[in-house]
């Protein structure tokens, strides 16, 4: 009987702790199933469905919340910066030109067709080597004092 008294006492004071609102020091147990405890435990979290005891839409909700996708692998894809430090690397061990000789050339013909007398038209091959190698080291030292 002192059990029964004990359980009656446990019983009221979690309905009235229920009705205060949440305790930081628990009162009952969560395993057992007494009437206190499915009351409590429904006033706690709602139900989307009529049967009291049972959440019935958890597992249709995230069904439909997750888009239908057809059975394609994921592209892989590296983090970020991952690609630019590889490509800084690769570069750095290299010691060919980066920009294109072609178009280089032809930039520095338009500009000497702008600015130097028009008897000035032809450059040698070793000039023009000359000028773009100087041209992309005062380009990397820019970018490095930029920190691009």
């Amino acid at each position: 009987r002192a059990r029964d008294r004990n359980r009656t006492n446990a019983t009221a004071s979690s309905s009235a702790a229920a009705a205060e609102g949440p305790s930081a020091t628990p009162t009952r147990r969560e395993g057992s199933q007494d009437e206190g405890g499915e009351a409590q435990q429904s006033a706690a979290t709602p139900t989307t469905t009529p049967s009291a005891g049972r959440k019935k839409g958890g597992t249709k909700r995230t069904k439909q919340a997750m888009p239908k996708s057809s059975n394609k692998k994921k592209t892989f894809r590296y983090k970020p910066g991952t690609v630019a430090l590889r490509e800084i690397r690769h570069f750095q061990k290299t010691t060919k030109l980066l920009i294109p000789a072609a178009s280089f050339i032809r930039q520095v013909r338009s500009v000497t067709q702008i600015f130097a007398p028009p008897d000035v038209t032809r450059w040698t091959a070793e000039a023009l080597m000359a000028i773009q190698e100087a041209a992309e080291d005062f380009l990397i030292g820019l970018f490095s004092d930029a920190m691009l």
